[in-house]
């Protein structure tokens, strides 16, 4: 007797992303969050900087239905918060995080995600003359 308790590869159908269009409270929200989670650093370019607004569909289409609405939620909330509340948020979060086990989960997931979302779009350098990765050292190219 078989069992399937995972998912066979290659899917028999792909996912198609979907197309989503950031209003402009979202747009404000990435940059506030962005603003919050990314220290200023003078030889380094400002999140706000890389315009994210042009490359966060790069993820958020292919996020699950619930994740990407939930994400699009809180930056939304976030165009309207102050900078300050936001940070006093993420630490909220960050603290949280800290729990163990299941109370801790969710506060994980969350910091993963709004973390994760700002630090992609900074780090994957889309700016021109590949500037962020120069300056960090970062060269993906497989050398023999």
């Amino acid at each position: 007797m078989s069992h399937k308790n995972y998912t066979e590869l290659p899917l028999a159908v792909p996912r198609e992303p979907a197309t989503i269009q950031l209003s402009k409270s979202q747009v404000k929200g990435i940059y506030k969050l962005g603003k919050t989670v990314m220290a200023e650093h003078p030889d380094f370019p400002s999140f706000d900087s890389l315009t994210p607004e042009k490359y966060i569909n790069r993820m958020i289409d292919y996020m699950y239905d619930d994740d990407r609405q939930a994400l699009l939620f809180l930056l939304s909330l976030f165009s309207v918060l102050p900078v300050g509340i936001i940070r006093l948020k993420l630490k909220f979060i960050d603290r949280a995080a800290r729990l163990k086990g299941i109370s801790g989960a969710a506060f994980r997931m969350l910091q993963i995600a709004l973390k994760g979302m700002v630090f992609t779009l900074y780090y994957s350098d889309f700016t021109e003359g590949k500037v962020i990765h120069e300056k960090i050292g970062y060269d993906a190219k497989i050398v023999k």
